[in-house]
């Protein structure tokens, strides 16, 4: 560590803060944020950190340590949202921190500050990474992992080996083996450069946690059989649900994991250099190990049904962090814009423009705060004149979108179809007029966000395998009628269909 190192650290908290604070203040549960804070609070409320429960039923799909980090900090700091995605923001902080130290060290603070800036304000983790959903931090702790380990690989540092391990072991307790999806396309360009040595100083802290948290399920609890069966349905069993369509669909998977890593991504080609040893510089084995986890992670990703894009969040730091030498190099150079550097940002002053004229036609949340973003990107390709204009209006342009396009999102969140924060109050009025909230169950999927703003969380079968026994029943209408059960209520808001029923009198 070096003289004001604090003073950056706090920098890089201010940056973080610009990059996250449009979406961690969104007053409701997004996505499956509500599933992940409803098994944190039955956590909490059960007492029992060693098995995560979902509607009071045992589940077995994701490893604890997410919930236990949600739960943790709403203890601290009340169930708030904000609480709940504390977490995520602090990991995404410290992966930055960690990245301006590594690329300080080995490429000048050029390229630090490329590399901690451009996964700060990265387009994806503006959009995704402030949040209690268990990708965001997953990211965070794959990247930090393999940044450890490719700096420990590249200058056989037993310390950065044994880091690497123990940051990995806990992205595995986040979410399991998905984590070697990234991890290995590092392996491999490791054994090929250093014939992977010092793997088992990093191997054993890797594996050990886990192996221990899933070895103390099955001593202390007995659930060999369930963790097993859930095993086999996450991994291999998803192979089996491929389908023609998936491999139609390869390609757009393709542009679209090359979609996320823009703006910097338009450097990949432009390679940072410098004297290289026959067998790779540390330095330079560094980024490389850091693309190749990104590489091959789409590679292998290829064969997996579905792909989502948040299965790839990973990549946009380990990619920003492999090219950021190379960002800064060509800062250095100076001169001129080239053709192809003009020509683009040609298209983001048309584009800008374009939103500019369309904001007003467009329905909500827009035109809001688009007119302001589409100003300032129809007037980049007047300011910028310089290369290191260039790189800076890419890092702020995706912050401007955040803070005008992302904050309309959140703004109008209230009025939206998935609004759970008004739907639910409404919900939990109807049910407390049918004295329905002490003998209530769930049939098959209700959202969690729901139950959590309703202030309500029952017991349920979340697949529907078991009829129910309570007297009132809430399900949605796809899930039909439920035999020896009387329809009490409906309750139809946008997007979403619900049914109370009560048990039939005999």
């Amino acid at each position: 560590m070096k003289r004001g190192d604090f003073g950056i650290a706090l920098l890089l908290l201010l940056a973080t803060l610009l990059a996250t604070w449009p979406q961690i203040t969104l007053q409701d549960w997004s996505g499956t944020e509500g599933r992940r804070v409803q098994v944190a609070t039955e956590m909490q409320q059960s007492g029992d950190w060693l098995l995560p429960t979902l509607s009071h039923q045992l589940i077995y799909t994701k490893p604890p340590l997410h919930y236990w980090l949600v739960a943790g900090m709403r203890s601290l700091f009340g169930d708030s949202y904000v609480a709940a995605r504390v977490p995520s923001v602090l990991l995404l902080w410290g992966l930055a921190v960690l990245a301006f130290v590594l690329q300080r060290r080995a490429f000048g603070p050029g390229a630090a500050w490329v590399a901690s800036l451009g996964i700060l304000w990265s387009p994806l983790v503006l959009a995704e990474f402030a949040s209690a959903e268990i990708d965001p931090p997953f990211a965070s702790l794959t990247a930090a992992s393999l940044f450890l380990l490719a700096s420990g690989a590249g200058k056989h540092c037993r310390a950065s080996l044994f880091a690497a391990g123990v940051v990995g072991g806990l992205a595995f307790l986040e979410k399991g083996p998905p984590y070697l999806l990234f991890a290995s396309g590092a392996w491999l360009v490791w054994w090929r450069h250093r014939g992977g040595r010092g793997f088992l100083v990093y191997a054993l802290p890797l594996f050990v946690p886990l192996l221990a948290y899933y070895a103390a399920l099955v001593l202390l609890r007995g659930n060999a059989e369930g963790l097993g069966a859930t095993a086999s349905e996450e991994t291999v069993g998803r192979l089996f649900t491929w389908e023609w369509k998936h491999f139609v669909e390869t390609p757009f998977f393709w542009l679209r994991a090359i979609a996320i890593q823009l703006p910097l991504v338009l450097w990949c080609f432009w390679e940072w250099r410098s004297t290289r040893d026959a067998r790779m510089s540390p330095s330079d084995l560094m980024l490389r190990m850091c693309s190749g986890a990104a590489v091959f992670a789409v590679v292998l990703l290829t064969f997996f049904p579905g792909r989502p894009t948040r299965y790839l969040l990973p990549n946009v730091p380990l990619f920003v962090f492999a090219v950021a030498p190379a960002v800064a190099h060509y800062v250095r150079q100076g001169g001129v814009l080239g053709r192809f550097a003009n020509s683009m940002l040609a298209v983001i002053g048309l584009a800008g423009a374009a939103a500019l004229v369309a904001s007003p036609f467009l329905p909500a949340p827009f035109p809001g705060r688009l007119p302001a973003f589409g100003l300032i990107a129809a007037l980049v390709p007047f300011v910028v004149k310089s290369r290191r204009g260039l790189v800076a209006s890419c890092l702020l342009l995706p912050l401007a979108g955040a803070w005008t396009i992302l904050s309309d999102r959140v703004d109008h969140w209230p009025q939206s179809a998935r609004a759970n924060a008004v739907h639910g109050p409404l919900l939990r009025r109807e049910l407390d007029a049918l004295q329905a909230t002490r003998e209530l169950e769930t049939f098959a999927h209700i959202d969690g966000g729901l139950l959590l703003v309703a202030g309500i969380l029952p017991p349920g079968d979340e697949y529907g395998r078991k009829p129910p026994v309570a007297r009132f029943v809430l399900h949605e209408s796809e899930a039909g009628s439920i035999r020896g059960y009387d329809d009490r209520l409906r309750i139809c808001v946008p997007g979403q269909y619900y049914v109370v029923a009560e048990r039939a009198a005999k």
